[in-house]
């Protein structure tokens, strides 16, 4: 029992996964396992809390330093995270800390270096890779739709977090977590901290009002890709973790609600001329044409120029293969996927 995967959880977690009852897809005692880890992860927790960085104040107070990349799951956010957590005098959080974030009382040393695969593609991640921090603040009891990694019967009653004002609450806890955690990643020397969830789309508003001085990089992909893509990602997150089977339809439907809140945001935001601050180009460009985008990306950002950075780093871009069946897979939402399609153009062509 002990080889089945495990994702990070703390109370709260492992609290949710015991309400959904006996496990469909592995024994009891897996049930056990979580709340062992929970046991061990609230301990150190506390100690995240109270000792060392996070002990001390927050050291961007009004985002200053920090850069949200932001796009729909499999949009190329992690492509972008990797190139920019490159650039000198920036970091991010790392694999380590993120699907771990009890080890952060370790010394980096001691921490695991090996690599793996993702389930879902031929991406590789080593310990120290950048990583998104959806993970550490779910395991840390921040409400997140990762959870239907391990239970998908519960996928729509999750679906509420995909609404901005979910997040916007007077009396919300999630953003102290948040800062408890990037004070953490914060290495020293590295002013600037680059921060990558899809997660943190819906969170917008959120960041945005509580983060003035945080800069927000978007990257867009065409949406029949991203319905494509994203079926077979969570749905191959599913088989790895899940506890239960995933009832018939219950991802599309949640899918379909996801990019219905993330049209309605674009359309907010396209129609507030926000993208005219904020960086906004596609992933297709960026493949095809990488220094085009990367370039003015880094001057726009204030960081190194381009050229002193970042050649080396154009090999992990590694172009696509052209789709050879361009039908999209039975239930897709045609109409909705357009409609996305038209309002990427629109922002794109604005600028």
């Amino acid at each position: 029992m002990s080889g089945w995967p495990l994702l990070a959880a703390g109370q709260d977690l492992e609290s949710w996964l015991r309400e959904g009852g006996k496990p469909e897809r592995a024994t009891r005692p897996v049930l056990w396992l979580y709340r062992w880890r929970a046991i061990w992860l609230e301990q150190h927790y506390h100690l995240i809390r109270t000792t060392g960085p996070a002990a001390q104040s927050f050291p961007f107070p009004d985002g200053e330093g920090l850069v949200f990349i932001l796009g729909f799951w499999r949009s190329g956010t992690t492509l972008l995270h990797d190139l920019l957590a490159e650039a000198p005098g920036c970091g991010a959080p790392r694999t380590w800390q993120c699907m771990d974030p009890s080890s952060m009382l370790l010394s980096r040393s001691a921490t695991p270096k090996a690599a793996m695969q993702r389930p879902m593609d031929q991406v590789v991640v080593t310990g120290d890779s950048p990583q998104e921090d959806e993970f550490a603040l779910m395991a840390m009891g921040v409400p997140s739709v990762y959870r239907g990694f391990l239970d998908p019967r519960r996928l729509p009653e999750l679906e509420s977090q995909l609404d901005q004002d979910h997040w916007s609450s007077d009396n919300s806890t999630w953003e102290k977590t948040l800062e408890y955690f990037l004070s953490w990643c914060r290495e020293e020397g590295r002013n600037r901290l680059m921060i990558k969830s899809p997660n943190h789309l819906f969170r917008y508003r959120a960041l945005a009002l509580r983060y003035p001085c945080a800069r927000f990089v978007w990257i867009l992909r065409s949406p029949d890709q991203l319905w494509r893509s994203n079926l077979g990602m969570w749905k191959a997150m599913i088989r790895r973790y899940a506890l239960w089977n995933a009832p018939e339809g219950v991802v599309e439907q949640f899918l379909n609600k996801a990019l219905s809140s993330y049209e309605e945001l674009l359309l907010e935001l396209h129609q507030e001329g926000l993208f005219l601050q904020h960086p906004a180009f596609s992933y297709e460009a960026l493949l095809e044409a990488p220094e085009s985008i990367l370039s003015p990306l880094a001057t726009r950002l204030c960081l190194e120029p381009w050229e002193t950075w970042g050649p080396p780093l154009l090999p992990r871009i590694i172009p696509e293969a052209k789709q050879r069946n361009s039908v999209l897979p039975k239930g897709a939402p045609v109409e909705l996927l357009n409609r996305i399609e038209c309002l990427h153009q629109a922002i794109l062509n604005a600028r």
